[in-house]
């Protein structure tokens, strides 16, 4: 089975449920679930849970729209046949400090109009050893975009950063549930968003990613790299950098950090730094930013990288998610040319950052094979893993889908969730792609991981209609198929 057939919302939707069917292969093999309730739930990040170096589980972060319409973070763990283990959901409270006032502000008095609402966006969470107190469990980290109408707040966005038990319990950071950075000038709130979070191994303390906008003078202008180090034993501060060139008015914006072996940490991103590679005539628009410091966060080496349209059409290259793997890193991401387009792609670095190979995803998988052939179906690049034969695996969306298939059966639905290979060189192997999704609402395939057997695991949103929306876990074998 390579898409989802004819799955309809009963009248409940209970926290896990599986498809039920006699033909379906068996949970130890491959399955599809779904968890949440009657709201919209998104996830952003899927991570194998591990114990003495097995593995036990599956992790997922996302969000979830509260009660009081505004999202908060969510994350969820189950075993590896995704049976629901628990689930919690937190966010910013109504202490949130703004005014630099001795004592946490109450925007729940009679004084204020309305109390503040934070929107939690997910960024990633990673399993650390020890989250300050001598015990395993989880760090996370997002953007949480803060409007308070009686303050004339809209939407500042702060990075948040947080800690979980492995039984989702919260610890604090420095007194703080969600511990938060961002700037303000004296007329204007600057934003900081949160991309990524790992544990380093070589110089311990914990890597924190994203960006933050700066005012060069005259209001907000451009987004700089930002990246902080933390130790969570002593709840302090290792280093706090931001790398930039002041001036450019280029938008830089880190998504995933890596440590290597010597200690240095690399980190990916998107920036609007020339290509190195000097594609459309030197007039290449965004591209994919790799960036490398010592171990004490100083940078030393950088570089960007984009793909050339042969139709000449500029592409602006905006990478999504990485993973680095002993030949190096790859990255993918979604390109968006001059001709309105959108497209997946797929970057090769060495492991010092230089470029390997890339390839623009314009999928020729499925055209109508009644007798007509119709262009390339966009796609979106979102998440990626790599499986155990070393090919890549990019998953996304296509944003619009209609084909119409051997058997004469037509598709023509919203969006679906994209599963789609490469090749160690990079090249897409279109006879190894997949679509999953329902018939009606926008599906999307945003994170995948590989375990140790080789099956790949990935989280998917999907889309039911009527404001509901629910986050998947898919199984598949590893050669992408659902049997």
């Amino acid at each position: 089975m390579r898409y989802f057939l004819y799955i309809f919302l009963v009248s409940l939707l209970v926290v896990s449920c599986q498809i039920e069917d006699d033909n379906a292969p068996a949970p130890d093999e491959a399955f599809i679930k779904y968890y949440g309730e009657l709201s919209s739930y998104e996830a952003s990040d899927i991570e194998i849970v591990y114990e003495a170096g097995l593995p036990v589980g599956l992790v997922v972060f996302g969000s979830v729209v509260s009660d009081f319409g505004d999202k908060d973070y969510y994350v969820l763990r189950t075993d590896l046949d995704g049976n629901l283990i628990n689930s919690t959901s937190f966010g910013y409270s109504d202490t949130l400090d703004i005014d630099d006032e001795p004592g946490a502000d109450d925007w729940t008095g009679d004084d204020v109009r309305d109390r503040f609402r934070a929107d939690e966006t997910a960024g990633q969470i990673q399993y650390v050893t020890d989250i300050g107190d001598g015990s395993p469990g989880y760090a996370i980290v997002g953007t949480s975009s803060i409007t308070i109408n009686a303050l004339q707040v809209s939407d500042w966005k702060r990075l948040t950063f947080g800690l979980l038990s492995t039984e989702l319990e919260p610890r604090t950071f420095n007194r703080d549930t969600l511990f938060a950075r961002s700037a303000r000038t004296a007329d204007e709130l600057l934003d900081f968003e949160g991309k990524d979070v790992i544990e380093l191994s070589v110089n311990p303390g914990i890597l924190v990613v994203g960006s933050r906008e700066f005012d060069r003078g005259g209001g907000d202008s451009d987004f700089d790299n930002y990246f902080i180090k933390v130790d969570l034993v002593n709840e302090t501060i290792i280093f706090e950098e931001t790398q930039g060139i002041v001036g450019d008015d280029e938008d830089d914006q880190l998504i995933r950090g890596f440590e290597k072996t010597n200690g240095n940490l690399v980190m990916i991103g998107t920036s609007n730094t020339p290509s190195l590679l000097g594609e459309n005539g030197g007039d290449n628009g965004t591209n994919v930013f790799y960036l490398e410091t010592d171990p004490n966060g100083t940078p030393f080496n950088s570089a960007a990288y984009g793909l050339e349209d042969p139709t000449n059409a500029i592409f602006d290259d905006f990478a999504s998610d990485a993973i680095k793997s002993s030949s190096g890193f790859s990255i993918v991401g979604t390109s968006s040319t001059s001709a309105n387009q959108e497209f997946g792609f797929l970057i090769n670095l060495s492991n010092n950052g230089v470029y390997l190979s890339g390839n623009s995803h314009d999928s020729s998988v499925y055209q109508d094979h009644g007798g007509t052939t119709v262009a390339s179906i966009e796609t979106r690049g979102i998440g990626v893993t790599q499986a155990l034969d070393n090919k890549i695996i990019m998953v996304g969306q296509y944003p619009s889908f209609s084909f119409t298939d051997a058997s004469n059966v037509s598709y023509a639905r919203s969006a679906e969730g994209m599963f789609a290979k490469f090749g160690q060189g990079g090249a897409h192997l279109p006879a190894e792609e997949s679509f999953f999704g329902l018939a009606d609402g926008n599906d999307e395939i945003v994170d995948a991981v590989t375990l140790p057997d080789g099956k790949i695991v990935a989280v998917a949103n999907v889309d039911f209609g009527g404001g509901v929306k629910l986050i998947s876990i898919i199984k598949l074998n590893a050669d992408g198929s659902l049997d």
